[in-house]
């Protein structure tokens, strides 16, 4: 078990795994969100990736492949500097998103708690750190002792790991409008 002092991407740790890609996938999101300023709020239960690439044919295969055959697959756009944004809806699991969401991982869904639990293994500090935060009943003493708190302290709380900034969780950048050529747009002779 390990206590994080800085703060990390609760999509990251607790969305993303679920939609099934593979940890150590060759291509991985440069960063995940859970809103995106001025288009989507936290309520429209989306994730947002943002992946930095060149258009290679690998990364093409895997973008087919893993990213719009997804399941959970929403949508695609464009941002500035070569940036790329997948969109996943996640309102088939109100639960998990809300668990999530709120900052309270004990009561994501069971059966997403396998999948996130699966993705990051069974051994080693991260995989127990995943396991203290979706089951914390379990690590309470662990954490009281970490911490240097009172247990009571600690089972009050409950939870083991902090809420989500919901700030440093909405992705701030913009979409590129790309102009498509309509056929009323072309002067024909």
């Amino acid at each position: 078990m390990k206590v994080f002092k800085t703060y990390f991407q609760k999509s990251k740790v607790f969305l993303y795994p679920l939609l099934g890609i593979a940890k150590g996938a060759r291509y991985i999101p440069e960063e995940t969100y859970i809103s995106w300023d001025n288009n989507y709020t936290v309520d429209d239960m989306k994730l947002f990736c943002v992946y930095k690439h060149k258009h290679t044919d690998p990364f093409q295969e895997f973008e087919t492949k893993k990213l719009i055959k997804n399941k959970r697959f929403f949508d695609y756009k464009q941002l500035e500097n070569n940036k790329h944004l997948y969109i996943f809806d996640f309102s088939n699991c109100p639960q998990t998103w809300l668990a999530v969401t709120a900052g309270l991982y004990s009561r994501i869904h069971e059966r997403e708690k396998e999948i996130i639990l699966s993705f990051f293994g069974e051994i080693g500090v991260v995989a127990e750190t995943m396991e203290s935060y979706i089951y914390p009943e379990e690590y309470h003493e662990d954490y009281a002792k970490e911490l240097n708190v009172s247990l009571e302290s600690i089972q009050n709380v409950y939870e083991v790991c902090d809420p989500p900034n919901l700030d440093k969780e909405t992705l701030k950048k913009k979409s590129i409008k790309i102009k498509f050529i309509k056929k009323e747009d072309v002067s024909l002779p």
